[in-house]
């Protein structure tokens, strides 16, 4: 037993210096290496093929024309975790956010015993680097503390070289934590072009054994993948399903593209994010004619 602890230490010493590491290089990149030809070389390396950027025509390409040339402030208010619930708030109402804990600039300003027993703390600038709290009790807060102390001194525009995260003012927020039996509840997240919602994919098990669906507004299944396998058992459609169809309308108006996710959980709507590029655009599709129907709902705004 205690072999194990010392080797479950030492595996989190090395993927905190691996990953300290790793940010490190991504910002020294940054600076040297410009954005059309960093997002051109992460483009070949992860999806096999050269990036078409003066004719973008797949839903890849586009996103990645649009990380170089849509420039909106909206989206940097959107992308920011904290910021975007007033946005929120302003065009549906506070009724669907979750409970705000704590807004910290520092990582020493927060104080566990002030915080409830179940909480997520969340990086305003970063892309699913959270700490889920079930119980205070179970987490091992030394290791939490270090990932969140190595995520503020860093921005994930290094990583993919999405804007909208660059200027944001690195904080650290605490929400609730929306308890499912102790698991994060199902999210739904709409993809919406020109401020049209067109399809919702579905997360299973998140932090398990995860498996995504694609479905059109009808509530039918895609035949496709992307990047991560479908889920085949009987999903029905959720109660408040059209409502989310509309609260995504409202919220993503005026926009080229934007994902927008919300929970359904007892019997109430929650928005939890605005995403502009998934899986950093480059989601792997399969089969990939569908990078092409996506593409084709994408108009690609003037620079």
């Amino acid at each position: 037993m205690l072999n194990r602890l010392k080797k479950s230490k030492n595996y989190q010493m090395f993927y905190l210096f691996r990953m300290s590491l790793e940010l490190k290089f991504l910002r020294l990149m940054a600076i040297f290496i410009p954005d059309d030809l960093y997002v051109r070389w992460q483009y070949k390396r992860e999806l096999g093929k050269e990036l078409n950027l003066i004719n973008p025509v797949g839903f890849n390409e586009k996103l990645q024309w649009l990380k170089l040339n849509w420039r909106d402030e909206i989206a940097t208010i959107c992308a920011d975790k904290y910021k975007v619930r007033e946005y929120v708030k302003d065009r549906i109402g506070d009724h669907i956010l979750t409970r705000l804990y704590g807004v910290y600039d520092r990582l020493e300003d927060i104080d566990l015993h002030n915080l409830p027993e179940s909480f997520v703390l969340k990086i305003t600038h970063g892309s699913g680097q959270n700490i889920l709290c079930k119980n205070k009790k179970d987490v091992d807060w030394g290791y939490s503390f270090a990932l969140l102390k190595i995520y503020m001194a860093n921005n994930h525009y290094y990583y993919g070289r999405e804007f909208p995260y660059k200027n944001i003012v690195p904080r650290i927020i605490c929400e609730e934590f929306l308890d499912d039996e102790g698991k994060v509840p199902m999210d739904y997240k709409f993809y919406c072009f020109n401020g049209q919602p067109h399809f919702v994919e579905v997360h299973f098990d998140r932090y398990g054994q995860r498996k995504n669906n694609l479905y059109d507004l009808n509530w039918n299944l895609l035949p496709v993948e992307m990047t991560y396998p479908r889920f085949f058992g009987a999903v029905d459609k959720p109660e408040g399903f059209e409502e989310m169809c509309g609260y995504a309308q409202i919220l993503t108006k005026g926009m080229p593209f934007v994902r927008v996710d919300f929970y359904n959980f007892n019997k109430r709507i929650y928005f939890g994010e605005m995403t502009f590029y998934p899986a950093c655009g480059m989601d792997k599709f399969s089969p990939e004619k569908y990078d092409d129907i996506l593409g084709t709902l994408l108009t690609l705004p003037e620079k």
